[in-house]
């Protein structure tokens, strides 16, 4: 009878320790998914800011969205360089008020990647991170 026992104890054990993995597997790609998710963010924050410390001027009205230079998240690996974790493209877009009032621009600035298990780059990006903000002319 405490043979039985063992073996049951040991298989209860071997089934929890395997949830436990899969947990563990679970929270890595969520931690890695949300470090792509700050990252474009802050990328949108920093794209963002530059539009809005620029002259009034120098900040034209664009038809579509303009692209800016991919950017690359880099990370050390374990021999201490740097690799390409994921790579981001940025676009921004410039337009008048939709009301109508010469003083307010709107711009929008979106973030978009793929994560390592999303279709391949045919079809649209998956992740997109996207910021609107209103400028005012204070001139």
């Amino acid at each position: 009878m405490t043979l039985i026992e063992v073996m049951l104890a040991s298989v209860l054990l071997a089934l929890g320790l395997l949830a436990m993995l899969a947990l563990q597997l679970h929270a890595v790609r969520g931690s890695q998914t949300g470090r792509h998710y700050t990252f474009a963010a802050q990328l949108a924050r920093d794209r963002m800011e530059e539009l809005h410390r620029m002259d009034w001027d120098a900040v034209p009205i664009t038809a579509g969205w303009v692209a800016d230079a991919a950017e690359d998240n880099l990370v050390l690996n374990e021999n201490g360089a740097n690799t390409t974790e994921q790579t981001y493209a940025r676009e921004y877009r410039v337009s008048a008020d939709p009301a109508g009032i010469a003083i307010i621009r709107q711009i929008d600035v979106r973030v978009t990647w793929y994560e390592p298990n999303d279709p391949p780059a045919p079809a649209p990006p998956r992740r997109r991170y996207a910021l609107t903000s209103l400028r005012y002319n204070e001139d």
